[in-house]
């Protein structure tokens, strides 16, 4: 037979204000670990999300000097041979 979890019958044992007290004190240590524990892992998912945006960025980079296309600021990546994106069909647009 499966037994409860420990605090799913705590406050039956509470037999007065001591009890009570220790009571509310492992609940909330309780809650700060996993409240810990969740942030923990909430910003090592937002690291590995950075490091893939800045290897995401880096390769478009490549992919942007290996074209020879123009920056936005007008710039040629690799000198004048690229063309700016639109030009090939003609019209000027995406």
């Amino acid at each position: 037979m499966a037994t409860a979890p420990r605090n799913a019958n705590a406050l039956d044992d509470v037999n007065g204000p001591e009890d009570l007290d220790n009571f509310v004190k492992e609940l909330m240590d309780n809650m700060q670990t996993r409240f810990n524990r969740l942030s923990e892992n909430i910003l090592d998912r937002v690291d590995n999300m950075g490091s893939k945006i800045d290897q995401l960025e880096k390769s478009i980079n490549e992919l942007i000097d290996e074209a020879g296309i123009e920056t936005s600021n007008g710039a040629a990546k690799k000198g004048d041979a690229g063309q700016k994106i639109g030009e090939e069909s003609g019209t000027g647009e995406f």
